[in-house]
C-alpha cells in the first residue's frame, strides 16, 4: 500500500484519493480532520503529480498553520511547495502582489483594534457627529458590514430601518475607509473584504490565483464567513477541485459574522459536491461522546450524524450540584487536586471551562488558595502590550510613510515635549497640504509656514525619524536594534526604578530577540515582511501549553484543544445557555448548544459539569435554575423551557437540590449574609439638571433629558440616549454628569 495511505482508516483513505472536483467532509470532533487533509495533499502531490506550487491549504489560525506544514514536511519533504496559510495571511499576501490595482501601495499598513479607533473617532470629528454610543458601537458596525462584502451604501440599505443613525453610520463608514485609503492602510477586516474586491474588479488577480491553485483545501469550513466563502468560490469556479473540511456541530462563532449556512448548504452550491462523514472519534470515551450526541441531537440546523467512540467506555460523566458558588469553586479544585494525587494527572491535563468570562475569578481564587499553578486563556497578548505596539509603530512608519497613524501614537513617545497642539497643528497643516503627516514633517516647507515655536518642538522626532528611514537599509534585525537605540527605549523604561517599566523594557528586549529569529527562520526577511506577519499574530498563536498548569478559559478559547479532564461549570439558567440566546431566536439558542458540545468533545477521560443552586452576581446573591443543557446532554425527551421549570419547581421554592444531584463531596458551607452599607447621603447639585439639558452618563454614553418628575431627592429625569432608547434615573443616586 502507498505509504500516504498507511494508517488511514477506510473512510480516510476514501476521502485522501477522490482528488477530483467539490468535496466535503463533515469530520466530528477528534476524528482526524487535519490528518485526512495533509495526507490528502500529500496524496496529490506524490501520487498525481501534482507540483506543490499549485495547491491552496487554508487554515484560521497560525498555530494550525504551523502543525499543518509540519506534517506536510514530514510526508513531502521541507521544500514541498504548498501554500499553507490562514485566509488573512494569504489575502495580505495576494493584496501585496496586487495592491495597485485597487488604489493601495504594496508597502501597505495594517492597522489593529486600536488604530482604527483611532480613524474611526478622527472621521467623526471631520463630520461633526458627536455621539459617544455610537462612537463606541462603530467598530462593530464596520466589522459587521465588511466580513459580510457591504460597502457604505450597502451597509446602509441593511440597518437603515433598524436604526435612526443609519445615514451617520454610513458618512463615518465612508469616511474612514477614505482614510485608510490615505494612509496606504488596511483594517484586519479589509484584508479578507479588499480581497474579494480585487478578485471581483481584476481579471489579472482572479486569472493568477486560478492558474496557481488547481487544488483549494479550506479547514474549519464551518468557520468561514460570507467573504471568506466568496474568495474560495471565486478562485475555484464553478467546476474547480475545492475540498472542505468542518463540523457543523461546531460552528460557534456566529457572533463575529461566521455563516453555519456554508457548510450545510455546501452541496447546493456545487450540486455536484460529494459528501463524506467522519465520525470515528479518537480523542474522547463512550461516556463523554454519548452526553455530546444526546445534546446535540435537540439542534435542528445540522448534517444528521454520531461521533463513534474508538477508545472504550471509560468513567461516567460526574454531574454536581453546589449548593452555591462558593462551594463549586471548592468542588471543583478538591477534584483536581483529587486527579492529580490518585491518577497522576498532570495539571496542565485539566481545564475548568467557563461561558462567560467573569465566572474564572472564583475558580482562579480557589485555585491560587490550593497553590495549584494555573493560566487563564485571553489575557493581554505580547504584541498588544503598549510597548511592543509602540516599537512596531516605529517600525511602521519607517516602511510606510503615509501611515499617520503610527506617527500618532509615537510622535510624543518617549516624551519629547511634543503635547497635543503641537501635534494637531502639524496634522492640520499635512492635511492642508494634501500630505501624509509624516511627509509634511520632512519637507522643509514646515519651516516658515508653521510657527518657529511649534517648528522647535517638532524637530527632535522630524531629526529621529529622517535618521531611523535613513538607516531602514540595514539587515532587519540590525535595524530594529539600531531603532530601540536611538530612540532610547531602555533609558526611557529604566530610569524610573518602576518594576512595571523594568518589565516592559524586558519585554523589548524579548521582542527584539523575535525579529532576530524571524530573520534567521525567513529567507529574505524584510521590515515589511516582518511587520506583515507581526499585524497577523492572533490570539491563539501566543498561548504556552508547555509549562504545568491548570488551564482556566472560555469555552470559545479551546476550541481544536484537548484535555484529560475537563470541568465545565457555571451551568445555570441566563448564564449558559446565555441570557441573550433565551430572549432570542432558535439560531442563536443552537449556537450556543453547539458551544456546550465544543466544550464537552475537549474531554479525553473525564467530565465533569457543575452548577450552582446560588450565585453571588452584581451585589446581591441569586437564586439559579440548572442549565437544560444538563438534562439534554442525560437524554432527557421533554427540555422545554416551561418543562424545565416545571421539572424544578422545586429549585424555585427553596432552592433544595433534586436527588439526582445529591453527590455532594461534602455538607454546605454556611453562606454568610452580605449587609450592604448604608448609602451615604447625597448632596448632589442638581439645579443644572433641566429639560433639554445634555448629560453623560459614564455606561451609556451622552443623553438628553425629555422631561423631569417628583421633587427633592426623589427627582426623576427620563433621559434618551443614542442606540439606547429611553432611561429613567433618580438624579441624586445616578452617575450622572452635565456635558461641559
Amino acid at each position: 500500500m502507498n505509504a500516504i495511505l498507511e494508517n488511514l482508516s477506510e473512510i480516510q483513505r476514501k476521502i485522501v484519493t477522490d482528488t477530483e472536483g467539490a468535496v466535503l467532509v463533515l469530520a466530528g470532533a477528534g476524528s482526524g480532520k487535519t490528518r485526512v487533509l495533509t495526507h490528502r495533499v500529500a496524496y496529490i502531490v506524490s501520487e498525481k503529480g501534482v507540483p506543490g506550487w499549485n495547491i491552496l491549504a487554508i487554515t484560521f489560525t497560525n498555530k494550525a498553520t504551523a502543525e499543518m506544514r509540519e506534517r506536510l514536511n514530514v510526508l513531502l519533504g521541507p521544500d514541498n511547495g504548498v501554500w499553507i496559510s490562514t485566509f488573512h495571511s494569504f489575502s495580505a499576501s495576494i493584496l501585496r502582489k496586487f495592491a495597485d490595482h485597487i488604489g493601495f501601495r504594496q508597502n501597505f499598513s495594517i492597522y489593529d483594534e486600536t488604530d482604527s479607533k483611532r480613524v474611526i473617532a478622527k472621521a467623526m470629528r471631520e463630520l461633526h457627529i458627536e455621539n459617544q454610543g455610537l462612537k463606541e458601537a462603530m467598530r462593530e458596525h464596520i466589522g459587521k458590514a465588511k466580513n459580510a462584502g457591504m460597502d457604505p451604501d450597502e451597509y446602509f440599505s441593511e440597518i437603515n430601518a433598524l436604526t435612526e443613525y443609519a445615514e451617520d453610520i454610513r458618512r463615518i463608514y465612508e469616511r474612514y475607509n477614505e482614510l485608510l485609503l490615505s494612509s496606504n492602510a488596511m483594517d484586519f477586516d479589509d484584508l479578507l473584504h479588499r480581497m474579494k474586491e480585487l478578485l471581483m474588479n481584476s481579471e489579472e488577480a482572479l486569472g493568477y490565483c486560478k492558474r496557481r491553485f488547481r487544488y483549494i483545501h479550506v479547514d474549519e469550513f464551518q468557520d468561514t464567513n460570507k467573504v471568506q466563502y466568496d474568495i474560495v468560490k471565486l478562485i475555484a469556479g464553478a467546476d474547480g477541485n475545492i475540498f472542505v473540511v468542518g463540523d457543523d456541530d461546531q460552528s460557534i462563532y456566529g457572533w463575529r459574522g461566521a455563516e453555519i449556512g456554508n457548510i450545510l448548504n455546501f452541496d447546493k452550491e456545487f450540486p455536484n459536491a460529494k459528501v463524506y462523514k467522519l465520525v470515528e472519534n479518537y480523542r474522547s470515551t463512550e461516556e463523554i461522546l454519548d452526553a455530546a450526541n444526546k445534546l446535540i441531537s435537540f439542534n435542528s440546523a445540522r448534517h444528521e450524524k454520531s461521533l463513534v467512540a474508538l477508545r472504550g467506555k471509560g468513567a461516567k460523566v460526574n454531574y454536581f450540584t453546589a449548593y452555591n458558588d462558593l462551594q463549586e469553586n471548592e468542588w471543583v479544585v478538591d477534584k483536581i487536586r483529587f486527579l492529580i494525587s490518585h491518577y497522576g494527572y498532570r495539571k496542565r491535563d485539566i481545564a475548568i471551562l467557563v461561558r462567560a468570562a467573569s465566572l474564572t475569578r472564583g475558580f482562579e481564587n480557589a485555585l491560587a488558595k490550593a497553590r495549584l499553578t494555573y493560566r487563564v486563556l485571553g489575557g493581554i497578548k505580547f504584541y498588544d502590550r503598549k510597548e511592543i505596539q509602540d516599537v512596531v509603530a516605529y517600525m511602521r512608519m519607517v516602511s510606510n510613510n503615509a501611515d499617520s497613524e503610527a506617527v500618532a501614537r509615537i510622535i510624543n513617545v518617549p516624551s519629547r515635549g511634543i503635547g497635543e497642539a503641537t501635534a494637531t497643528r502639524l496634522y492640520d497643516y499635512s492635511r492642508e497640504k494634501g500630505m501624509s503627516s509624516l511627509d509634511a514633517l520632512l519637507s522643509d516647507d514646515i519651516n516658515s509656514e508653521l510657527p518657529a515655536s511649534v517648528v522647535k518642538k517638532l524637530m527632535p522626532f522630524k531629526e529621529l525619524a529622517s535618521d531611523l528611514i535613513s538607516h531602514s537599509y540595514m539587515p532587519l534585525g540590525d535595524f530594529t536594534e539600531y531603532l530601540i537605540e536611538k530612540v532610547d527605549f531602555e533609558r526611557y523604561y529604566t530610569s524610573t526604578g518602576s518594576e512595571e517599566d523594568n518589565a516592559r523594557w524586558d519585554n523589548i528586549k524579548e521582542f527584539l530577540s523575535d525579529v532576530k529569529q524571524f530573520e534567521e527562520k525567513e529567507q529574505g526577511a524584510t521590515l515589511e515582511t516582518f511587520l506583515q506577519t507581526v499585524s497577523l499574530v492572533r490570539d491563539d498563536d501566543e498561548e504556552d501549553f508547555d509549562r504545568d498548569k491548570v488551564t482556566v478559559a472560555t469555552m470559545h478559547a479551546v476550541k481544536g484543544l484537548e484535555f484529560k479532564a475537563v470541568f465545565i461549570v457555571g451551568m445555570e439558567e441566563g448564564t449558559f445557555p446565555s441570557s441573550h440566546s433565551l430572549k432570542a431566536g432558535p439560531d442563536e439558542m443552537e449556537e450556543e448548544r453547539r458551544v456546550m458540545y465544543v466544550a464537552i468533545t475537549r474531554a479525553k477521560d473525564r467530565l465533569f459539569i457543575t452548577n450552582a443552586n446560588r450565585r453571588f452576581k452584581f451585589k446581591h446573591v441569586e437564586a439559579c435554575l440548572p442549565s437544560r443543557f444538563i438534562e439534554e446532554s442525560k437524554g432527557a425527551e421533554d427540555v422545554s423551557p416551561y418543562a424545565l421549570h416545571g421539572m424544578r419547581s422545586d429549585y424555585v421554592n427553596g432552592l433544595k437540590p433534586r436527588p439526582d444531584y445529591m453527590n455532594y463531596a461534602k455538607k454546605p458551607s454556611p453562606v454568610i449574609p452580605r449587609i450592604p452599607k448604608p448609602a451615604p447621603v447625597s448632596t448632589k447639585d442638581i439645579s443644572g439638571f433641566t429639560v433639554g439639558a445634555a448629560v453623560v452618563h459614564p455606561r451609556y454614553g451622552e443623553g438628553k433629558i425629555l422631561s423631569l418628575s417628583g421633587a427633592g431627592k426623589d427627582v426623576t429625569a427620563t433621559i434618551s440616549f443614542a442606540d439606547l432608547g429611553i432611561k429613567k434615573f433618580v438624579l441624586q443616586l445616578a452617575p450622572l454628569t452635565l456635558k461641559k
